[in-house]
């Protein structure tokens, strides 16, 4: 084991003084995000394994859009945004550098004061129209299609909000996966359950199929009406806790309960968990306590795992004590998990 002085991990500002000039007319369009990684060049961490975020961003003169529900009209966040040089600014403390911009890809890094490049992201974005033509192709033969998050009608409200206008209050804990075909020349739609976890068909698995078998005139199905059907996969969390505990979750175009539990991420509980015992952990660090500061960083981790300084963290004082090999099973770890950094530590002390 040949030792090295570790630091513990701070929020650091790390700037690149590269600049470039980028006209706004480059930049005005919609945008399909198709990965992401860290901007040191690590893996994201997903708040669920194999979940994929997907993503639409639009950009008009004074403001973009982000649109994280590629089957639904609805919930778009928007900013505004002054361009300067290389720089989307959206705020005195937040911004995007342009990495590249042609008129096909779009490559920016978020930039935030006090955050190290290994806690920001790197976007990978084509062009709208690049997608589609591709989809198109792919499909041009074809009379009958699944949609996918590049390709897909768009429902014309919140889906969730519909489903639970129809249950009226009358959720049980129930999941299920299913299809949903949409016919544009006849304009119908019909639903069919895959999976189901109840040994029965319940009333509200009924009111559901009911409810999207009457939803077609709520899709927007422009440029998808040449095709015989469309098929949107989906899955569905009900649940009900208690008497004025109740929701559903719906997640449109996969046959993933993970992929929908992502959409969501983690739980106002797991965040806060995670931040409160990473600060406990910080601060028996300062005090030289590393034992107790080990089980603080285990405690952050194992409430929100993708929070991996606390993992960092964890190897330093484990460092500290001498006990190497733990050290390094962390740095491990994290090498599994495609941090750039940890590989670089493993690599000067093992």
């Amino acid at each position: 084991m040949k030792k090295t002085t570790i630091y513990l991990i701070f929020f650091l500002v790390i700037s690149n003084k590269l600049f470039s000039q980028y006209k706004k007319e480059q930049l005005i369009g919609s945008w399909y995000k198709v990965r992401t990684e860290m901007k040191d060049s690590s893996e994201l961490i997903p708040v669920y394994k194999d979940y994929i975020k997907h993503f639409e961003m639009t950009f008009e003169k004074k403001r973009f859009f982000t649109d994280y529900y590629p089957a639904q009209h609805y919930k778009e966040a928007s900013f505004d945004y002054k361009l300067k040089s290389d720089e989307i600014i959206v705020s005195k403390y937040y911004s995007y550098k342009i990495e590249k911009l042609t008129k096909d890809s779009l490559v920016i890094s978020e930039q935030m004061k006090g955050v190290e490049d290994d806690k920001l992201k790197r976007h990978y974005l084509i062009k709208k129209e690049v997608i589609l033509k591709m989809q198109q192709k792919k499909n041009e033969n074809l009379l009958s299609i699944v949609a996918n998050p590049f390709y897909t009608p768009k429902f014309n409200d919140n889906i969730n909000l519909y489903l639970n206008s129809r249950l009226m209050k009358r959720h049980i804990k129930l999941n299920l996966k299913g299809t949903l075909k949409l016919y544009p020349q006849t304009k119908k739609a019909i639903t069919k359950i895959t999976y189901r976890d109840s040994d029965i068909i319940t009333m509200q698995e009924n009111i559901i199929i009911d409810a999207l078998n009457y939803s077609f005139s709520l899709w927007d199905i422009s440029g998808f009406e040449n095709y015989k059907s469309i098929t949107i996969n989906f899955v569905i969390i009900m649940e009900r806790k208690g008497k004025n505990s109740y929701g559903i979750r719906v997640g449109l175009l996969t046959n993933s309960f993970t992929q929908l539990l992502g959409l969501y991420g983690l739980t106002y509980t797991q965040i806060s968990d995670g931040n409160k015992f990473l600060k406990l952990g910080i601060l028996s660090y300062q005090k030289e306590k590393y034992e107790q500061a080990i089980e603080y960083f285990t405690k952050s981790y194992n409430s929100n795992h993708t929070l991996v300084e606390s993992l960092y963290n964890r190897a330093y004082c484990y460092y500290q004590l001498k006990e190497y090999d733990k050290a390094c099973m962390d740095w491990g770890m994290l090498d599994s998990l495609g941090q750039r950094k940890a590989k670089e530590l493993l690599k000067k002390n093992y």
